[in-house]
């Protein structure tokens, strides 16, 4: 019996099935590089104060 190509093209099969669904699984709606609402904020220019 034709085991081997069964067990091949089961497995091609499943790596097909796992790249489309990789494929889906990653949601292009939000950026890949977002700040991190809890990091600490990075120092920026120094902003004057009121003046009195």
């Amino acid at each position: 019996m034709a085991i081997r190509p069964l067990i091949f093209g089961i497995l091609f099969i499943a790596v097909f099935v796992v790249i489309i669904l990789s494929i889906i699984w990653v949601d292009t709606s939000h950026p890949v590089h977002q700040p991190d609402p809890l990091s600490p904020m990075t120092p920026g220019p120094a902003t004057p104060g009121p003046v009195q």
